[in-house]
């Protein structure tokens, strides 16, 4: 049978409101927080925005009797709405914020993660800053200069928080953190800014090609030379290669990510195209931007710890194709740019890529569809290697241009472990070959021996500051009784307990319990010792041994960004390490790290470790690093540097497991008989485990990489379906990589 013809009701609006003669239906997208809301709907266009009412500019329409945000999508003549439409209340401005390009990746990530196209959105579009906005279509007609971004702060019109919300990009506590802070024992305060300002010159006016460091890692090639497309995703010429590469210290210890990027960066710019470079931390960024203003390379900057103005300024350079080099952290990666031509991700493993707003979207992921849909080069960065990438490289989607076997062992640090078998202070927390090695590193010309060498020390090497790596704050993190050495646990909720010092006070940090005396529930003794020593403790320990010597924390309130080369010992927790002007002496990389029974955690772990290794300057020299770490797998990768011969060993298991990343996982978090329904009414899901959670029960279940678009697309459709209903929601978070 037929299906009946759309019925033309000769379109009209509420309130009999002029409408636009040409096209007077517009299909919006609402911005509504409901699922199954979530949707377009039609609406009428008055007159008065026959020209502005675009698609792709924000309006604000009503809904249920409110005023709600929404994207003109399509306008057209007709409409299959019986009766008469509502009209658009306001053009909320009359610039394309939302381009077919920007509409099409957003698509493609909501299918990905089984979200709505609204929830991405939010997450891709800034809040809109109405001050900024005047001053930057002011620059463009030529009627005005375009103010620094902080002078529009005082606005006529405030932000709008329903736009979008603010990406948060810390997710690590330490990341809250005001950058540049330093703690010191003995030694004033430097002026942060000024030290990350000389570091980006430091590492402009160093770098040169040489071990570690390719001369030209991307190069512009034939756009018809290759046409591979991502898995998945339909042919599609290339102009720029997909690259991996895995970087050493070399020239410029913990920052060869910079030339390597710039060497890339400027080939594309100067083939006419737009440069799109992210990296996880506000750290980075800063680095970043200060080696970019050293080298003259005009740029603009998207974090998150930008004011909405700054932000809307340098979103809105990016969309109107004044800025051709466009830097940030996690949620830039959505950021339109006008002719993308590369797509550079420093450090794609790091956690702060992972969005926690809805839908839980990977920065790397984003970038590899968005390399995917608009046939732009990518290059990943690294000082480690994520089983992601490692998998596109093996399957030739991306290809490998890190150094050679004899480069990279020219361009990293020696690295010792300790011998139980030949050193009977092995077994110390720090033992004395760690100590000399401190030692020496302070003041090279005291010793008369380079470490970890056994003939006659050449010429000594220049001293430098000596980075000592904790797994944690605070003084005893963990500890046990001293008598029975039972873990320590709080009466109340059972988790681990903490402590200050050695006599108190007790703490528990998830539910704020609080003691000044510690009584063990086994033996009832009131003395403890330690099982994880935190940063506290480290230092007072240092002190003890060191005196006279300046001291630097970093971690928790206090990151230091960078440092400079003055000789001094820098205690920070794992990822709040400061770069070095120069790179560090040495590093004394104390015990163990283990962040948790999942799949990765021994990934996590080397990829704390290499980071802290790369800081440290090439064994030519005298860079070396003492490793307390127990795991033989990280001792092995850290020694030779070579973090992809560990991936590669690790994905052989993981294949045959069919772990990911060779299936993709999802994790459904509810009640036990809501996560049974949306398990059976999608094929293709196999259940792996299922386990008790905060919310309820948590289940993952694993299906095939090509089967993603249809299950993606299946289980949103689910999620509207209950939302409808109201029935009770299951949260659905695709590939969290601590999900397993």
């Amino acid at each position: 049978m037929d299906e009946p013809l759309p019925i033309d009701t000769g379109t009209s609006a509420l309130g009999q409101v002029p409408l636009a003669p040409d096209d007077p239906v517009a299909h919006v997208l609402v911005d509504h927080p409901v699922p199954h809301l979530a949707r377009v709907f039609d609406y009428a266009v008055p007159r008065r925005f026959a020209d502005t009412a675009r698609p792709g500019v924000r309006v604000r329409v009503k809904f249920a009797g409110r005023l709600r945000d929404g994207y003109v999508l399509e306008r057209t003549a007709h409409t299959d709405h019986v009766g008469e439409l509502a009209p658009i209340e306001r053009i909320t401005s009359p610039l394309v914020v939302l381009p077919p390009t920007l509409r099409e990746l957003c698509e493609a990530v909501a299918t990905r993660y089984a979200g709505t196209l609204t929830d991405v959105l939010r997450l891709a579009i800034p809040p809109r800053h109405a001050g900024a906005e005047k001053a930057v279509l002011r620059a463009e007609q030529g009627t005005g200069e375009a103010p620094e971004p902080h002078a529009t702060a005082e606005a006529d019109e405030a932000p709008e928080p329903h736009a979008a919300a603010e990406a948060d990009e810390s997710t690590e506590p330490h990341a809250a953190a005001e950058a540049g802070q330093l703690r010191a024992e003995g030694g004033a305060e430097e002026s942060a800014a000024d030290i990350v300002d000389r570091l980006g010159a430091w590492v402009v006016a160093t770098a040169a090609p040489g071990p570690g460091l390719p001369e030209h890692p991307s190069a512009v090639t034939d756009p018809a030379a290759d046409s591979r497309a991502a898995p998945g995703s339909p042919a599609s010429p290339r102009p720029l290669p997909r690259e991996a590469l895995t970087i050493v210290p070399g020239p410029t210890p913990g920052l060869g990510w910079i030339p390597a990027g710039l060497a890339a960066a400027s080939r594309t710019l100067a083939a006419g195209q737009s440069v799109l470079w992210l990296v996880p931390d506000h750290r980075e960024l800063d680095v970043l931007a200060a080696a970019l203003r050293a080298a003259g390379i005009e740029h603009g900057v998207l974090g998150a710890e930008q004011s909405p103005a700054e932000r809307w300024t340098n979103w809105l350079g990016g969309r109107l194709g004044r800025t051709r080099l466009l830097i940030g952290t996690r949620a830039a990666a959505f950021a339109p740019l006008e002719d993308l031509g590369l797509i550079i991700c420093l450090n794609d493993s790091n956690e702060n890529y992972l969005d926690q707003h809805a839908p839980y979207p990977h920065a790397r992921e984003v970038c590899l569809l968005r390399s995917s849909l608009e046939s732009t080069g990518l290059l990943f960065v690294s000082t480690d290697r994520s089983p992601e990438v490692q998998r596109l490289v093996e399957i030739g989607w991306l290809t490998d241009i890190s150094p050679t076997r004899p480069d990279r062992r020219a361009g990293s640090p020696l690295v010792l472990v300790p011998d139980e078998d030949r050193d009977p202070d092995a077994w110390q927390r720090i033992p004395s070959r760690a100590w000399q090695l401190m030692r020496s590193a302070l003041d090279p010309a005291r010793s008369s021996r380079r470490p970890g060498t056994s003939g006659p020390s050449a010429e000594a090497p220049r001293p430098g500051p000596v980075l000592v790596q904790v797994p944690r704050s605070g003084y005893y993190p963990v500890f046990a009784c001293a008598r029975c050495q039972e873990v320590a646990r709080c009466p109340q909720c059972r988790a681990n307990l903490t402590t200050a010092s050695e006599v108190g006070p007790f703490a528990c940090r998830s539910c704020g319990h609080r003691s000044e005396t510690f009584t063990c529930s086994r033996c009832r003794s009131h003395e403890v010792r330690s099982i994880v020593r935190g940063r506290g403790r480290t230092v007072e320990e240092l002190r003890r041994a060191l005196p006279g010597v300046e001291i630097l924390e970093s971690g928790g309130e206090h990151i230091a960004t960078a440092i400079d080369d003055t000789p001094r010992i820098v205690v920070a927790t794992t990822g709040a390490e400061p770069y070095a002007v120069g790179g560090y002496a040495a590093a004394i990389l104390l015990d163990s790290l283990w962040p948790g029974p999942w799949m990765r955690a021994t990934d996590e772990s080397l990829s704390r470790r290499l980071r802290a290794a790369s800081l440290v300057r090439s064994r030519d020299e005298g860079g070396t690093v003492h490793l307390g770490e127990a795991d033989e797998a990280i001792r092995a990768a850290l020694v030779a540097f070579d973090p992809i011969a560990y991936m590669s060993r690790q994905l052989a298991d993981r294949r045959e497991l069919g772990f990911p990343p060779y299936r993709r996982i999802v994790e459904l978090t509810g009640a036990g008989a809501d996560i049974d329904a949306v398990l059976s009414a999608v094929d293709g899901l196999e259940e792996l485990i299922r386990d008790d959670a905060d919310e309820g029960l948590r289940a993952v279940a694993a299906y095939p990489i090509a089967a993603g678009p249809r299950i993606g697309a299946e289980l949103a459709a689910i999620t509207a379906s209950r939302s409808a209903r109201k029935l009770p929601q299951v949260r659905i978070r695709i590939d969290d990589p601590r999900s397993l």
